[in-house]
This record gives C-alpha cells, sequence and structure tokens, in this order.
C-alpha cells in the first residue's frame, strides 16, 4: 500500500511541477520557465540526497563513536590503520 501512496504523491507533484511551468510562460515568458525549472531541480535533487544520505550512513546498533558506520568506511579505516602499523621508509 505504501508504494500505491508513493505513486499518488509523485504523480501530485508531477502535475504541480507542470503547472508551475504553464503559470512561469504565462506571467514572465521564458526566463521564469527557467527560473521555475532550476528550482525545481534542486528541489528535486536536495529530497534525493536526504533520502540516499539518511539510509547510506546508518549506524549498526552497539557500535561506538569510533566504528565505521559503512562497509566503504570500515574498509577504508582498514586501510589506514594498516598503512600507520607499517614503519616509516626513508
Amino acid at each position: 500500500m505504501e508504494y500505491g501512496a508513493t505513486g499518488f504523491w509523485s504523480g501530485v507533484v508531477g502535475v504541480l511541477a507542470a503547472l508551475a511551468v504553464i503559470a512561469g510562460y504565462l506571467i514572465g515568458g521564458a526566463r521564469v520557465v527557467w527560473l521555475v525549472s532550476a528550482v525545481e531541480v534542486l528541489a528535486v535533487m536536495a529530497w534525493v540526497a536526504y533520502r540516499f544520505r539518511g539510509r547510506a550512513h546508518q549506524r549498526a546498533a552497539g557500535e561506538g563513536p569510533d566504528a565505521a558506520h559503512c562497509e566503504r568506511c570500515r574498509r577504508a579505516r582498514e586501510r589506514l590503520e594498516a598503512r600507520a602499523a607499517q614503519p616509516a621508509r626513508y
């Protein structure tokens, strides 16, 4: 059922975006259409960044403040620790 609600609200946002572009054209022409479109693109990019950032950096329960929060960060931390453990080369 959640997908249906998401699909509905996506459709509503799409229709509102199209109406905003049409209203921008009727009010001020091509420059207002570009402005409205730019605002819409920035809003979508911000929403997508917010959604994916929240999913990509979730901490597992029981991890401390120094623990890696994702697999990629865990591997990077291991590489840094391995590099720090090696003696300095001169």
